[in-house]
């Protein structure tokens, strides 16, 4: 029985079909990618065994390719495992020529053990690490790595171009990965070129401006003031000792029949921004700035004009954050594959030859 079980997995024939169906396998699984976004759309997002029996199971209709897929590698893993050791048994053994442990041999089996090692390294990622997107990192300010106590990355400088057509040029951002207040490494992360660290991988994928402050023109009197309001602050007080406060904003302002400021829908249409003044604990005066017409609604105070004068915005990248502990067995797979490969390819002896022999 055994030699019967034995024998069906070291079958060259076996491996010849499973590849086939393998092959047939992954086109399907293609068309069903493209076919169905929802069902299949976050498999990147998140660590492939998390999602394959979660969502994966409550959608077989579209990802049942898959768990055939993993099925097929499983006995071709196997396949390849039994194929190795009945060939390392035969090399060991007693011989009497030299021919059976020629350099062919032991590459053809150091291919095999490459594509095993790459296959653990993914069946490691596959089930450990985490996956985080969307993290969105102001210049200057620093966010926690994920799943880390001890190390911080901190966005130094965002530098973003285009050209005359509107195609972005470059993204760069100027990371630093700290440590202690200390800097462990820098880098200019690019797209396809991230930050390395310890089985870390940090990519940009996207970049913006968010709102940062709020300008103000506060003049009268032969003097000129710029008042900035950060708006996670949402009041300050100006050189001459006014206070001003953020009290609301509202998307599309408009006013009722009796004068009661109220939007007219959720769209930002007429955004407006109401502003209180105050002289120390003394209430000056409150108005509403629509932010589209800023010179239209000035407040007036003190002989003072208050105009809202603009925002100032703060760039940030996008990033998604990865932890990949698989990676450097699955390159160390890959090398030993890679380089047996070429070597067997090259090397002299039995078979064909893609070495052209002198005559």
């Amino acid at each position: 029985m055994m030699k019967s079980i034995w024998k069906f997995f070291t079958s060259t024939r076996l491996a010849v079909v499973l590849s086939l169906l393998i092959t047939i396998d992954v086109l399907t699984g293609t068309i069903l990618l493209s076919s169905s976004p929802k069902a299949l759309g976050a498999i990147d997002l998140e660590i492939f065994f998390y999602w394959l029996f979660g969502a994966g199971l409550n959608n077989l209709t579209a990802s049942w390719w898959i768990f055939l897929l993993l099925i097929l590698l499983a006995l071709f893993v196997v396949n390849t495992i039994v194929c190795t050791v009945d060939s390392i048994v035969f090399m060991l053994r007693p011989r009497r020529d030299a021919a059976r442990i020629k350099p062919r041999r032991i590459l053809s089996q150091a291919i095999h053990l490459g594509f095993i090692i790459g296959l653990l390294g993914h069946l490691v990622s596959s089930a450990s690490g985490f996956r985080t997107m969307d993290n969105r990192l102001f210049e200057g300010s620093s966010i926690p790595m994920p799943q880390s106590s001890e190390l911080s990355l901190r966005l130094n400088k965002l530098d973003v171009a285009f050209t005359k057509n509107g195609d972005m040029q470059r993204m760069d951002a100027y990371l630093s990965l700290i440590r202690d207040k200390g800097v462990v490494k820098d880098k200019v992360v690019r797209l396809n070129e991230p930050l390395l660290y310890q089985g870390n991988a940090v990519y940009i994928t996207h970049h913006g401006e968010a709102p940062e402050s709020m300008k103000f023109e506060l003049s009268g009197n032969g003097t000129q003031e710029i008042i900035k309001i950060k708006l996670h602050e949402k009041s300050v007080t100006s050189s001459r000792g006014y206070t001003l406060k953020l009290e609301g904003l509202i998307p599309d302002f408009a006013r009722d029949s009796k004068g009661k400021v109220y939007s007219a829908s959720k769209q930002y249409r007429n955004p407006a921004l109401e502003v209180k003044v105050y002289k120390g604990e003394k209430f000056l005066v409150t108005g509403w700035f629509l932010l589209q017409y800023p010179d239209k609604t000035p407040l007036a105070f003190d002989g003072l004009k208050l105009v809202f004068s603009g925002l100032t915005y703060r760039p940030y990248a996008i990033l998604t954050i990865n932890r990949d502990p698989g990676a450097v067995i699955v390159l160390s797979g890959a090398l030993i594959f890679i380089i047996s490969l070429i070597w067997l390819l090259f090397i002299k002896g039995e078979g064909m030859e893609l070495v052209k022999r002198q005559t």
